[in-house]
């Protein structure tokens, strides 16, 4: 009997209405299998619904039952939080798990998108021959010669190694895929077009596999700006590698058989060899001095020698603040800087321009600016950089206010476990943060996707910087409500059904700051303000503040039972879209929120949908422009001073060397927020090896390290905000980066990051070998904070919920009962107004 005819599912419907139902348990069942499993699918979801402890405790405690499903309760779990068919075949495609797919797809017609093309190639080089198809099921490959079928062209290029005048002839390939209906009915299939490939025969003189040198470089004497050619030439089978050294030194990047310099310089003096070498074994070439001809001294007038032009002035700075040296020369050819703090180099200072973003003690002193080109170099006068001298008594005008500090604390929570993801907030944290940091010299914490007890405890670890007259600035951007005139903002956490006591109240906030009698009090809130019906709990009155001080400003995304909205395929929200275009302007704080106000009433999406409102009682014109002075103050600003340099040291450089392959890696480090760091590889030497890729693996448990966000080519792979060239102002030449994001970087436990370096690689006789290197790592960025290093204890369960697993005084973690599904208020719900038009193209930032 035939089987039933195949029906594709309607792919609008929710996963959970999948039917008939026999369709829905073949597709949990295949997904319960290897190697295309449930965690495989978990990993391709963009939205980061689950964190990793999660995973285990709703979905990984099913295979420990009998006739128990994993997959089967994820599949349930995506459709309650809202997934759709089509979202799961998107999932599912990025698996090319076809078998899953052909329960859910229409068949879609074989065709081909690439055709082969005709070759003609040296006896001994490597040829492939490449086609392309489309159409679903996948397509597959079988490649023939003449009427003979080859075993191993089963794939869409077929290769062909060191081939031979008995590799000659004409190749087609047969593509073809099978039924979606019956898998036992003939395959659907079509032919490319017959290519030929052509070997010329080629006969050189016997010599063996090893590699052999015919050419050695040759010594050589050059004058200074003139050209520097050196050549090695070498035969061997297969084609030999090469790679340049000088004074026994690795020259990175310099891989070919001949090693040119446009110009010579004086650093280019040395002796040069050249490594060669292919699977037979390696041979080195003859050293070959190269002798540079430096002009004498007598020749310092030489006019190629830059000159200064615009020399480098004393300036005083703040404790806290910025500071700038200009040097600006001119000469022939390129011209390279180089900063000098007290006679020693100043590391990254090789611009024309030394910026320094944070002025402490450690940076006083004698500065000087070394510029050189092919001619030679010229060093600027020394010039001092020391602090302001105020007078004993210090009282500012009527007309200029001052900070004693300023600090600001930036959230940003994006990645919700039980509401809908924002697309924004991580955005926005990271636009806002870069301006108050370098532009209004703001001591600045950012954080990012925090759950309730890192939100309080950040919070916390905020106030204790705090202290008479700092400008503190607080925001947080994210879901969030108001009821009664308080307004709770949502940590990741927080449940379907949320109400006060799950979220945190922007008035205990404030009540912290105010206690530390700071100067100015702004709070921003990007955030909707729509009343939650679940929370009917009087407003508390332990937040109020008993004695105001006129300094509290508060700027909100929008006003009250309102929703802020976002913009899809913006990079920022509404809000902050405004907002940083006026922020650094300098207005007296209310009067800066007014323009932004303005700016949203007249934008042609947002000007009907979303108020921005102002809640303030500031009696002073205090801008955020207003200068730091800390006179009176100073000991209270060193100190907080080394706490926020301490919450933000990240780890130096570490260079691993992999002795059995000789394989040298560097890892480096850098932040995107305060408790997100990427680590980065770079591979500084093959060493014997072919090609190499070193990945990271191990990490604890405690962190975030997504798979998606991990061993990626480029920063944008990882997700990060960041530009790759501000941490890399000289990047390596020719050296390719390997990027992983590391965040929840506050969760670490004990005094150490420990993971392990995995390196992959291929020796020159084509074996494939892996190795590993354990990697420790002190606390980075905030997790060296005080108020992180002891955590509190998870609260106690009633034992009734460990029954079934072993006794909960012998685990770090104990196992959470798989939460019953509870039917929430849609917390990112349509406008209760008439805004369809409107709401387009705007997303709900609750």
């Amino acid at each position: 009997m035939p089987p039933p005819p195949h029906h594709p599912v309607d792919p609008s419907i929710n996963i959970c209405d999948i039917k008939p139902y026999s369709v829905f348990k073949n597709l949990y069942e295949l997904l319960d299998q290897p190697p295309s499993s449930w965690r495989n699918l978990l990993a391709v979801i963009p939205d980061k619904i689950y964190k990793t402890h999660e995973i285990e405790q709703q979905f990984g405690l099913a295979t420990l039952q009998s006739g128990g499903s994993p997959s089967k309760l994820l599949l349930q779990d995506l459709g309650r939080k809202g997934k759709t068919v089509r979202q799961l075949i998107s999932y599912l495609e990025k698996l090319q798990h076809e078998r899953a797919l052909m329960l859910l797809k229409p068949e879609e017609e074989l065709r081909i998108t690439k055709q082969p093309e005709s070759v003609s190639a040296m006896e001994g080089d490597t040829v492939e021959l490449r086609c392309q198809a489309v159409g679903f099921p996948y397509p597959r490959y079988q490649w023939y010669r003449g009427d003979q079928e080859i075993a191993s062209g089963t794939d869409s290029v077929l290769r062909l190694e060191e081939v031979s005048p008995n590799n000659a002839g004409h190749y087609i390939c047969r593509i073809h895929k099978m039924s979606i209906q019956d898998s036992r009915k003939p395959q659907s299939y079509v032919f490319t077009e017959w290519v030929q490939v052509a070997v010329i025969a080629d006969n050189p003189p016997p010599y063996s596999d090893r590699p052999t040198i015919t050419v050695d470089p040759v010594p050589m004497t050059v004058e200074m700006s003139r050209p520097v050619s050196l050549s090695c030439g070498a035969r061997g089978t297969p084609a030999p590698f090469y790679q340049w050294y000088k004074d026994n030194t690795l020259l990175q990047g310099e891989t070919k058989r001949e090693l040119y310099y446009d110009q010579a310089k004086a650093s280019d003096q040395g002796v040069y060899t050249c490594r060669v070498w292919n699977r037979g074994g390696e041979v080195w070439s003859q050293g070959a001095q190269v002798t540079v001809l430096v002009p004498p001294p007598t020749q310092v007038l030489n006019p190629d020698i830059p000159e200064i032009v615009v020399p480098p002035e004393a300036g005083n700075c703040v404790l806290g603040g910025t500071a700038k040296l200009m040097c600006e020369a001119r000469g022939h050819g390129q011209l390279t800087y180089q900063w000098y703090r007290d006679g020693k180099p100043v590391p990254g200072g090789n611009c024309s321009t030394l910026w320094i973003p944070q002025v402490t003690l450690d940076v006083l002193g004698s500065y000087q600016c070394r510029v050189s080109n092919m001619a030679g170099d010229v060093m600027s006068k020394p010039v001092q950089l020391k602090l302001d001298e105020w007078p004993s008594k210090f009282t500012p005008s009527p007309e200029q206010y001052y900070a004693t500090d300023k600090v600001a604390l930036v959230i940003g929570n994006q990645h919700y476990r039980n509401q809908e993801n924002l697309e924004a907030s991580i955005n926005d944290a990271y636009t806002l943060s870069n301006i108050l940091r370098n532009e209004l010299d703001f001591k600045v914490v950012a954080l990012t996707n925090l759950d309730l007890k890192d939100m309080t405890n950040a919070v916390l670890a905020f106030c204790e910087l705090l202290d008479e007259g700092v400008y503190a600035v607080f925001y947080y951007g994210g879901h969030g409500y108001e009821n009664a005139g308080q307004q709770f903002m949502m940590p990741i956490d927080v449940p379907s059904t949320y109400r006060a006591a799950d979220c945190v109240c922007a008035q205990m906030v404030l009540k912290k700051m105010h206690e530390k009698s700071t100067g100015l009090n702004f709070l921003l809130l990007d955030m909707c303000r729509k009343r939650n019906m679940d929370c009917s709990q009087p407003p508390c009155t332990e937040w109020d503040i008993d004695k105001p001080r006129g300094n509290v400003v508060f700027g909100f995304a929008t006003c009250l039972n309102a929703e802020a909205y976002e913009v899809r395929g913006d990079t920022n929200g509404i809000f902050m879209s405004y907002l940083k275009r006026y922020i650094t302007q300098p207005l007296r704080v209310t009067h800066m929120l007014e323009e932004v106000q303005k700016g949203v009433g007249q934008d042609k999406l947002a000007s009907q949908v979303q108020f921005p409102q102002i809640h303030a009682d500031l009696r002073e014109a205090r801008k955020l422009r207003d200068p730091i002075r800390y006179q009176g103050h100073t000991q209270e600003f060193c100190v907080r001073n080394q706490r926020w340099a301490a919450a933000h040291e990240l780890p130096t450089s570490i260079n691993i060397c992999f002795p059995s392959c000789d394989v040298h890696v560097k890892l480096g480090f850098f932040a995107e927020f305060s408790n997100v760091m990427v680590m980065y590889l770079t591979v500084l030497d093959l060493g014997k090896t072919q090609q190499c890729t070193p990945i990271f693996k191990d990490f604890p448990p405690e962190v975030d390290t997504d798979v998606k966000y991990s061993n990626k080519d480029s920063v944008q792979d990882i997700g990060c905000c960041s530009n790759v060239m501000t941490h890399f102002p000289n990047p390596p030449k020719n050296a390719k980066c390997i990027f992983t994001r590391v965040m929840d970087i506050q969760k670490i436990r004990g005094d150490n990051l420990q993971l392990s370096l995995f390196l992959d690689y291929t020796t020159a006789d084509g074996q494939e070998h892996q190795e590993s290197h354990p990697i420790v790592i002190p606390k980075p960025l905030v997790a060296k904070m005080p108020i992180w290093q002891n955590p509190l204890p998870p609260p106690r369960r009633p034992q009734h919920l460990y029954q079934g697993y072993a006794d909960p005084r012998y685990q770090q973690y104990p196992p959470q009962p798989y939460p019953e599904y509870q039917q929430g208020p849609r917390i990112a719900g349509e406008s209760e107004y008439d805004f369809e038009k409107s709401l387009g193209d705007l997303n709900i930032n609750t």
